[in-house]
C-alpha cells in the first residue's frame, strides 16, 4: 500500500475516486452515501444532500487535476462524468468508449490509462488534505484536539461520561479551555441536569448554562501553555437517566480533532437490540434512530469500542444503539 505521512494512503484515495466510476459517476444520486473518508474530507463536510458536496467535490478534483498530464487529467474527469462531453452519459462503458475514440485506443488501453490518472490524482489529494491537516483549525478557542477519548457507562445507576482530552495550544499563553455539550430534549420538557468535575489537568471554574440543550464549562489549566505545548485533562459527567433523550453519543467537531476513540459500556443483563457505528453522517441519517447493515455486537463486558482518525467537521461520529426499554440515552455532542 502507498501511502502519505500523516496517515494520508493515496492508495486508499485512489481506491475511493475509482468507487466514483460508477453508473452516471459523480452525477449519481446516491453520491452523498457512495464518497469515502478521505473525498468527504476533501469537500470539508459539504452537506445539503448529494447537490452540495457533488459541487464541491467537483471543484476540489478539478483544480487538484491540473496537475496531471492533458491526457491523464481528461481521462479521471471523464471517467467520473465530469468532463463536458461525459456529463449526460449514464454508463462508465460508455464514457471509456468515447475516450478510447477520442485517443484512438481500444478500450483496454484506455482503461489503464484511467488507473494511472486516478493514482496521480490520489497523490495531489493526499497533499492537500496533509497541507490541510498542518494547518490547525481552531476558531477563536486557542487550542485543537490531538486526541479526545470517551468511555460512556450505561452499566452504573447513573449514566457515566469519562472523557480525557489531550489538547494543543496554538497561541502563547492559554490558560483556559471550553468544553461543551449539547442535550437534546422533546418540546416543553426541563433542562437535563448534567453536571461535571474535572478528574485532572486543571480546575472546573466555571458554568455557562445557554438557552436550549447546550452546557458549557471551563476549565483553568494549572499552568500557562504556549504555541504548540500539549496537555490533557480529563472530566467525568453525570445525568439523571431519565434526561437522556437520544440512544446514541455522537460527537460533531466543530474545530480541529486529529482522533476521536468512544467505548460504551451497556449492562450485560439489559443488552441493546442493536449497535451501529455513525461514521461521517449528517443528523438527518441518525434520528430517528435505526440499525446499520452490519451492526456491532457488545463484547463480554458489554463494551463496544470505535476509533476515528481525522473526523471531518460539522459531520457526526459515534454509536447508535436501541435498547428494549429506551431508558439509557446517550446526548448528542
Amino acid at each position: 500500500m502507498t501511502s502519505n505521512e500523516d496517515g494520508v494512503p493515496a492508495a486508499l484515495i485512489a481506491v475511493e475516486i475509482k468507487a466514483l466510476r460508477k453508473g452516471r459517476g459523480i452525477r449519481s444520486s446516491d453520491l452523498d452515501h457512495r464518497l469515502g473518508d478521505y473525498l468527504r474530507e476533501l469537500t470539508g463536510g459539504a452537506a445539503g444532500g448529494a447537490a452540495g458536496p457533488r459541487q464541491v467535490l467537483a471543484e476540489e478534483l478539478a483544480a487538484l487535476a491540473v496537475k496531471l498530464p492533458d491526457d491523464l487529467r481528461l481521462a479521471v474527469l471523464a471517467s467520473i462524468g465530469q468532463a463536458a462531453e461525459t456529463k449526460q452519459m449514464t454508463r462508465f462503458g460508455d464514457r471509456v468508449s468515447w475516450l478510447a475514440q477520442q485517443a484512438g485506443r481500444t478500450d483496454r488501453t484506455i482503461l489503464r490509462r484511467i488507473g494511472s490518472a486516478e493514482q496521480l490524482l490520489a497523490e495531489e489529494v493526499a497533499g492537500e488534505l496533509r497541507r490541510r491537516r498542518s494547518s490547525p483549525v481552531s476558531g477563536s478557542t486557542g487550542w485543537y484536539l490531538d486526541e479526545f477519548r470517551t468511555v460512556l457507562r450505561l452499566d452504573t445507576p447513573t449514566p457515566e461520561f469519562h472523557e480525557r482530552r489531550r489538547i494543543v495550544a496554538t497561541r502563547p499563553g492559554l490558560d483556559q479551555v471550553r468544553a461543551w455539550w449539547d442535550v437534546p430534549r422533546d418540546a416543553g420538557e426541563p433542562r437535563a441536569a448534567l453536571t461535571a468535575e474535572v478528574l485532572y489537568g486543571g480546575r472546573l471554574v466555571k458554568r455557562l448554562d445557554s438557552k436550549g440543550n447546550a452546557f458549557e464549562f471551563v476549565i483553568e489549566l494549572p499552568t500557562a501553555l504556549e504555541q504548540g505545548d500539549e496537555h490533557e485533562y480529563a472530566l467525568i459527567l453525570r445525568m439523571p437517566r431519565g434526561d437522556l433523550k437520544r440512544q446514541h453519543y455522537i460527537f460533531t467537531p466543530e474545530y480541529q480533532c486529529n482522533a476521536f476513540d468512544l467505548t460504551v459500556r451497556f449492562d450485560l443483563d439489559s443488552p441493546p437490540a442493536w449497535v451501529r457505528e455513525v461514521r461521517g453522517e449528517t443528523v438527518r441519517t441518525f434520528d430517528p434512530p435505526k440499525p446499520g447493515k452490519e451492526n456491532l455486537e457488545p463484547d463480554g463486558a458489554g463494551e463496544v469500542h470505535v476509533r476515528f482518525d481525522h473526523p471531518v467537521m460539522y459531520l457526526g461520529y459515534g454509536l447508535q444503539w436501541d435498547l428494549p426499554d429506551r431508558a439509557d440515552e446517550a446526548p448528542y455532542r
